[in-house]
């Protein structure tokens, strides 16, 4: 019966994709105190598609020059505002994402060089640079929507607390991971280290269905350091995954830390909220008194991550092949 339910799993996952949702970016530089701005706008690919993006502002603006990689598209556009100034940027189509777009915007006049970052989101397409943009800071954000938008690490700290049963064991186990992949974060965004983002992914994938097999199969009940040492070297791994949409977008150059140092805030106050709504659901069902209830998202997490891991492999030797 399980045999099957994991199959069942596995067939329904297929249907969707898995691939990390990262933000687009757009870098906006003014050129020598003129009226005329480089504008580069890179669009991410997703599931294989390009998300049909455009730039809009109310300056004049004329394409440059465009190019395509397997992971994202990138167009550059000279914006020429000498009728009225730069004030009002947009990202038309971006409402229809799941998407945010960061910008970046290097401007020059007498006090010298000034650089600011805003964040244009689906609810909120096109921004007025006059008006005061408040809200929470924007790597902040970026780090929190990017934790909800990552499955396969919502899955993968979830098979985490199937494995422990006492809240300080939660909070012990949750604490390694959060120190494990800020550590590879750190890192991977300043360059120490540098490793491909195919088969880091392809690896988180694997982890999970690792968690998963362990929760279905093993009786006895995991000494607390087994945990502990399983999740430091599977949250070193996840920081890796965690830093290929900061490196993407890069950091402020005269704020790097702090803007860091927000992304990881976000990213565990997603991780929090997470844990929590799981651990009200849970109680509020009484889970573990159901065998077929308590078992169920284990084998719909491996299933899951089971497709994403044959799926990735296989974009990773497919090119080797063909």
């Amino acid at each position: 019966m399980t045999r099957y339910l994991f199959l069942l799993f596995i067939f329904i996952c297929s249907l969707s994709q898995a691939h990390e949702i990262r933000p687009a970016f757009l870098q906006i530089t003014q050129n020598d105190s003129s009226n005329f701005y480089e504008a580069t706008f890179r669009q991410p690919q997703i599931a294989g598609r390009f998300l049909g993006l455009s730039l809009s502002t109310n300056c004049r603006q004329e394409l440059i020059s465009s190019s395509v990689n397997t992971s994202a598209l990138t167009e550059i556009f000279e914006l020429d505002c000498s009728n009225e100034a730069l004030n009002e940027i947009g990202i038309v189509g971006l409402d229809r994402t799941m998407i945010d777009t960061l910008v970046r915007i290097t401007s020059s006049g007498a006090e010298g060089e000034n650089n600011s970052t805003l964040l244009i989101t689906g609810d909120e397409p096109i921004i007025s640079l006059s008006e005061e943009n408040l809200g929470l800071p924007v790597y902040l954000s970026i780090g929190f929507e990017h934790l909800l938008n990552g499955y396969d690490h919502i899955l993968f700290v979830l098979m985490l607390i199937y494995l422990v049963n006492k809240p300080l064991d939660i909070i012990k186990i949750v604490t390694i991971f959060t120190i494990a992949h800020s550590i590879t974060l750190a890192l991977s965004v300043f360059g120490i280290v540098r490793i491909s983002q195919a088969p880091v992914e392809a690896i988180i994938a694997g982890s999970i269905v690792l968690l998963a097999y362990e929760n279905i199969s093993s009786t006895e009940i995991k000494k607390l350091w087994h945990i502990g040492f399983v999740t430091l070297v599977f949250g070193l791994l996840h920081g890796l995954g965690f830093a290929g949409a900061l490196t993407e977008i890069g950091l402020p150059a005269s704020s790097q830390l702090s803007a860091l140092f927000l992304f990881n805030i976000g990213l565990e106050l997603g991780q929090l909220m997470v844990i929590m709504l799981f651990l009200i659901v849970a109680t509020i069902t009484r889970i573990k008194r159901n065998r077929f209830i308590f078992v169920t998202p284990i084998y719909l997490s491996g299933g899951i991550a089971s497709y994403w891991f044959f799926d990735r492999s296989w974009q990773i030797v497919s090119p080797f092949i063909y």
